[in-house]
């Protein structure tokens, strides 16, 4: 079983400042939705768990380590994380050597299978960096999960994507499920996650600082509306 687990944890880049605060977690095997206002400590967070930052308090493990004091290959064998936007990731001249890039890191073996679900052979040969928005995505999505590690941190996975794109993207989240990994996706889009069938949510709250977690069929609209996030349907009274 996989695990990740917070402990008395703050994040953020300022210790008088931190965005969250007094986080106490446990995450196994399952689909799970993190949630939140703009600036509310989403990416952070995966930042963290990820061990691209570091605590300003308090411990993250995975899998019974703490990431920001593994070498970053060792990480990239156990998380697979998807920045928010693509471009950021990128650092080789070709798609295909940017989906090989992490595998030549760590040695770990790329399926393939999973690539081209996400990413067609006629793009090889581009350069990452002249993608569209969604090409890239998918780009992005299949360089690193494309080693299949037991942990996916996928930051705003339904961004740029189409409706090919959703339709696979929630197949590979549907095949992750069936390993038994944890798989972590933030979004401002509840709806769209509605159809990964997720296990439970993670709500922010910005004012408190505070993180509600809760099985994904308690989250209400009228949950989401309080913590300033976009509700499955917007009615009159949410929209003003």
């Amino acid at each position: 079983m996989n695990e990740i687990l917070a402990s008395d944890l703050a994040i953020g880049y300022d210790e008088n400042s931190p965005l969250l605060k007094n986080l106490n977690f446990r995450l196994t095997d399952g689909v799970y939705v993190l949630l939140g206002a703009n600036g509310s400590g989403k990416s952070t967070l995966l930042k963290t768990i990820a061990g691209l930052i570091s605590p300003l308090h308090g411990e993250v493990y995975v899998n019974g380590f703490k990431p920001h004091f593994l070498r970053r290959k060792d990480v990239a064998r156990l998380i697979g994380y998807v920045w928010q936007n693509p471009f950021h990731g990128f650092v080789e001249p070709t798609v295909e050597r940017e989906i090989l890039f992490i595998s030549k890191q760590t040695g770990v073996e790329v399926n393939w299978k999973l690539v081209h679900k996400l990413v067609p052979l006629e793009l090889f040969e581009r350069s990452p960096f002249t993608l569209s928005g969604g090409e890239a995505k998918r780009v992005s999505l299949a360089s690193v999960i494309g080693l299949d590690q037991p942990i996916w941190l996928l930051d705003e996975p339904f961004n740029e994507l189409d409706f090919t794109g959703v339709k696979v993207f929630t197949g590979i989240v549907n095949y992750a499920r069936t390993k038994g990994k944890i798989v972590v996706i933030t979004t401002h889009y509840p709806g769209l996650a509605d159809l990964v069938k997720p296990d439970y949510y993670l709500l922010i709250n910005r004012q408190s600082g505070l993180l509600v977690m809760d099985k994904w069929s308690n989250l209400s609209d009228e949950d989401l509306v309080k913590n300033e996030v976009i509700p499955r349907v917007l009615r009159p009274e949410f929209t003003g």
